[in-house]
């Protein structure tokens, strides 16, 4: 049976959005995250993004039922391999559902230039903001061009999309044309209120090898959606 996710604070939202290489040099590096759904419910989520040569990424987190859980991205072969290391298992999936899903999505916001920055975790951003009238949503969204790419991806069994996941859907078409699209800091409000947060936390530039993007040895594949 397939592993099912669910929708903890903040974890199915970035877990929702893949990392990617830009088309010239590429940045490497691990960054720290910390979500927040709401604004005094405690429940935080820490995230760690690792983004290595070649078009690779992952995010480790910690999966409210299963332990903790990686996220393999692999841009060229437009992939995203899950790694439940409780289980022993991993399941890879193709992209391309998701982001026609999300493509939907785009025309739906406004999107705004602020013309205003921002030094998150020591690094430059710019504020981008962005309202979706349909289901009454703000979001503001400091972005780093010069660290990759994000795109959109659902992992199976989730639910809904968030806030900030469809916002940044928007913002990276919009702002793509700059030459990346990496988001540090995302705050959504719905109703006026404050719905979620991420913020980047520490941001380490390296070199990453690439045996860092692979399911460890000993690890059983397991059947992918459509693939029972």
């Amino acid at each position: 049976m397939a592993h099912r996710f669910t929708r903890a604070p903040l974890t199915a939202v970035l877990a929702a959005l893949v990392a990617a290489a830009p088309l010239g040099a590429q940045w490497q590096g691990v960054i720290n995250f910390h979500g927040q759904r709401g604004a005094d419910d405690g429940q935080g989520s820490d995230i760690e993004y690792v983004e290595g040569p070649g078009g690779m990424a992952k995010m480790n987190m910690q999966h409210s039922e299963g332990g903790p859980v990686s996220v393999i991205f692999d841009k060229n072969k437009n992939t995203a391999t899950i790694v439940m290391t409780a289980r022993k298992m991993y399941m890879t999936m193709p992209m391309d559902r998701a982001q026609a899903e999300a493509q939907q999505q785009m025309a739906k916001s406004k999107i705004t230039d602020t013309g205003k920055s921002e030094v998150v975790a020591g690094h430059k951003c710019e504020i981008f903001h962005a309202s979706d009238a349909e289901d009454s949503t703000e979001t503001d969204a400091c972005i780093a061009s010069d660290m990759g790419t994000f795109a959109t991806f659902q992992a199976p069994g989730s639910e809904g999309h968030g806030g900030a996941e469809t916002m940044l859907s928007k913002v990276k078409q919009f702002f793509g044309a700059k030459g990346g699209f990496f988001p540090l800091k995302v705050t959504t409000y719905k109703n006026g209120k404050l719905e979620e947060t991420f913020v980047a936390t520490s941001i380490e530039a390296k070199s990453v090898p690439a045996s860092e993007f692979a399911p460890p040895a000993g690890f059983t594949a397991m059947p992918g959606p459509g693939q029972l």
